[in-house]
């Protein structure tokens, strides 16, 4: 398999993500293994069982005690004070049916105890859903437990007596108690939706990040790697051709090292930029202004302020090593060359490196032409190039000698939008293809 064949197979393989750690040190993976505190309390069903269980009891002892309370002989009595408690396992569905059992059980003396716990159950899973049903039921528990002998009205003291015990303490205290249960549980509820939701956005914006910077890094592996590496293969090519002459191997080779260290050099910048993140000097700079701001101000060290023909310069190294490839290439320059903001700059490079790439792979040995042009506030970049003057050599075992991944334009066209810039490309009318791309000189980004 060839070198740019493997180039490729690593920027599809980083764009991916099989290669990338996580972008956060594993915090999403951490926040989708952590479970959610669990409140320690007994699950429901061994909480109503046990409920139950504790009122049927109360209830029996409380028959067998007072045999005659209630509307039937002894033994029926006490049967309706066990079978009235057990409704108290349908609290949590059905505390209406509950209430109105207890309400029964109460009236007819039967069990006093099944009452409070069903006002309590009103209260705590209804109250959360309907306040107005809640407050309907405990109307009707004062008047179905109020005292229907008119004696009983005659007495004061009897009536302060019956609405202390009969309706604070069987009917409102429990129901209170229960609102405030099934409020906090609301509360908590809403809270532990809320955490998992912050969570679940966490995760997103994680990956999201993570996604980001695998394409970043692919995309600046691509452009630093795919040009000089596609130079060094075509010169390699070249090599076996001109063995017999060792005038020309030489310098063949030499152009071949000369582009290894151009890579390697690229790689460390890119790496560089990778490590120092958003906060590099360069950066800043952009960010204050650009570098059309950073060279008119004294305040910024002269070896800080970009040259004005920095950007031609680099474009013109680039047509340099492609002219000595085999493409004949030409620049031009209208207007005169500004200072650029490092990211504008890196973006013109980015955009010509792409395009003699493309002209390499797609059209050997097409004219090429490379036009700059210079205003106050853009610079205007076109890179133009006939139709090829020769097929594409495959290598000896049947693959491309420079294959393409597909991504050097759409990676390019992401760039230029970040510069503040736009671009353009497309096939020409005889057979070649054109790429325009036009770039605020003070590389401001783009909204």
């Amino acid at each position: 398999m060839s070198i740019t064949s493997r180039t490729h197979r690593l920027m599809n393989t980083l764009r991916n993500g099989a290669l990338l750690p996580s972008g956060d040190g594993g915090a999403a993976q951490s926040l989708a293994a952590r479970p959610m505190p669990r409140s320690p309390v007994l699950p429901a069903p061994a909480a109503d069982l046990g409920l139950t269980a504790v009122a049927l009891l109360l209830a029996v002892v409380n028959s067998y005690q007072n045999p005659r309370m209630g509307p039937a002989a002894p033994w029926a009595n006490l049967l309706f004070a066990a079978v009235s408690a057990l409704p108290l396992l349908a609290r949590r569905r059905a505390p209406e049916l509950v209430l109105a059992v207890g309400l029964l059980a109460k009236v007819l003396q039967v069990s006093p105890f099944v009452a409070p716990l069903a006002f309590y159950a009103q209260g705590a899973y209804r109250g959360p859903h309907s306040r107005r049903i809640v407050w309907a039921s405990a109307g009707i528990g004062l008047v179905v437990l109020a005292p229907w002998d008119a004696a009983a009205w005659s007495s004061p003291r009897t009536v302060a007596l019956w609405f202390a015990v009969n309706f604070v303490f069987s009917c409102l205290v429990p129901l209170l108690l229960g609102l405030y249960v099934g409020q906090r549980r609301a509360v908590v509820a809403g809270l532990v939706e809320r955490a998992e939701r912050a969570e679940r956005e966490q995760r997103l914006v994680a990956e999201a990040a993570r996604e980001e910077e695998r394409r970043r890094i692919a995309g600046e592996m691509h452009d630093v790697v795919s040009h000089q590496v596609s130079l060094i293969v075509v010169h390699a090519n070249v090599l076996s051709a001109v063995a017999h002459d060792p005038e020309v191997t030489g310098e063949t080779a030499e152009i071949i090292q000369t582009a290894g260290r151009r890579a390697l050099t690229e790689l460390r910048e890119m790496l560089g930029l990778l490590r120092n993140g958003p906060g590099s000097d360069a950066e800043s700079d952009a960010a204050k202004g650009g570098a059309g701001d950073a060279a008119a101000d004294p305040a910024v060290p002269a070896e800080r302020r970009p040259a004005p023909g920095a950007a031609v310069d680099r474009i013109s190294e680039l047509a340099d090593g492609s002219r000595t490839a085999g493409l004949p290439v030409t620049v031009s320059v209208e207007g005169a060359p500004q200072p650029l903001a490092e990211p504008v700059e890196r973006a013109a490079h980015r955009v010509v490196q792409e395009a003699l790439t493309n002209v390499h792979k797609h059209a050997p040995g097409a004219t090429t032409r490379i036009h700059l042009a210079f205003d106050p506030r853009t610079v205007r970049l076109r890179v133009v190039n006939g139709p090829p003057e020769r097929l594409a050599e495959p290598t000896a075992d049947g693959e491309p000698l420079l294959p393409s991944g597909g991504h050097g334009l759409i990676g390019l066209t992401e760039r230029v939008r970040l510069a503040g810039g736009t671009i353009e490309s497309g096939p020409t009318g005889d057979g070649g293809f054109r790429i325009d791309a036009a770039l605020p000189t003070g590389g401001r980004p783009a909204a």
